[in-house]
């Protein structure tokens, strides 16, 4: 038994060279297939066992042709069709299993062993009509997924550049909006500090007519009304960009500012040497003024180290520290000159 399965193996490589060498077109008959069998080593016993497991094949191929279950059957058939490469029948079975197992599936490879079976029908058979019928549809279909192949790369490769595309307009949208968010931010400390610079100037602003006043208090310090003036002068002359103020520049500012306010301070200290000049009403009026002032003062500062804080955060987190917005400076005082001095009149 064992000599015969391996002169069956021998047999069926010999039938697979025959069939798939291009270059043999000759039709075998039943007698020769038996003499290759013979040559191969296989018995007479062997033979007839060899055919009536082709037949097994084609019987139940057929069966499943009649069901529509296209993978069996190509599997069967297309055994039968390689040990009878002989049998019109069984090789155009194989051809039309095949081919709707290709289509089924999309399997190119499918369609071209059915072009192959397909042929060798032909050459066992040229009047085999069903096999000329089963060669044209095969063609069509071959086309007809040809073009749909096409249109499906088309359509994932128009698909790929609309994700593309949706990608690059979800990018840009968000540099925007991310960009558009920083300066909103930055926007939002240009504003407080112009608020900061308003309420310093609305005190500069005070500062000329406390001066007048206290000139007409008799043998006032002249020292300390000089030394508020200078002070004025010196604070009015600095200028910071609102827009980008730097850390010197702050720095400079809050240092005139502080001295406008020690200096102011003395003055009201001085001033309760003299009861004539507080009891005056304009000079309190002044005083509460300055009062008023030194608290705004303190509130916006606070508002714009507030807003300053927001936009160094966000400028600092990923991804909009790759948007170029470099970080802004606080603004701090020294603390013993944010209050003014409160005069009991």
């Amino acid at each position: 038994m064992p000599d015969n399965d391996q002169a069956l193996e021998n047999y069926l490589k010999k039938l697979m060279e025959i069939q798939y060498d291009t270059s043999a077109d000759t039709r075998f008959s039943e007698k020769d297939l038996k003499d290759i069998a013979l040559e191969a080593g296989l018995t007479e016993e062997a033979w007839q066992q060899a055919q009536q497991k082709a037949q097994g094949h084609l019987t139940r191929g057929k069966a499943h042709v009649n069901a529509g279950n296209w993978d069996e059957a190509a599997t069967e058939l297309e055994s039968a069709a390689m040990l009878m490469p002989h049998h019109a029948e069984a090789n155009f079975l194989a051809a039309k299993a095949l081919m709707h197992r290709g289509s089924l599936h999309n399997q190119p490879a499918d369609y071209d062993k059915a072009d192959y079976y397909l042929n060798r029908t032909l050459m066992i058979s040229p009047d085999y009509q069903d096999a000329y019928a089963l060669k044209t549809d095969l063609n069509s279909r071959r086309r007809l997924d040809s073009q749909a192949s096409t249109q499906q790369t088309k359509t994932k490769s128009m698909v790929k550049w609309l994700v593309i595309g949706g990608v690059l307009l979800l990018l840009i949208f968000g540099y925007f909006s991310m960009y558009n968010g920083m300066v909103a931010a930055e926007e939002n400390t240009t504003q407080a500090w112009a608020q900061v610079e308003n309420v310093y100037q609305r005190r500069a602003d005070l500062v000329p007519n406390l001066v007048e006043t206290v000139k007409g208090a008799a043998n006032f310090e002249q020292e300390t009304l000089q030394e508020v003036i200078s002070a004025r002068a010196a604070a009015t002359s600095v200028r910071v960009n609102a827009s980008s103020p730097d850390a010197n520049g702050l720095q400079e500012y809050a240092q005139k500012q502080d001295a406008l306010s020690s200096s102011l301070s003395r003055l009201l200290a001085v001033s309760e040497n003299y009861p004539s000049l507080r009891s005056t009403e304009n000079f309190r009026d002044l005083q509460a003024q300055l009062e008023g002032t030194e608290n705004r003062t303190t509130l916006e500062r606070k508002r714009f180290n507030e807003a300053v804080q927001a936009y160094n955060a966000k400028a600092r987190r990923f991804p909009y520290n790759l948007l170029g917005f470099e970080p802004k400076a606080y603004f701090s005082t020294n603390p013993e000159n944010q209050e003014t001095p409160k005069v009991t009149f």
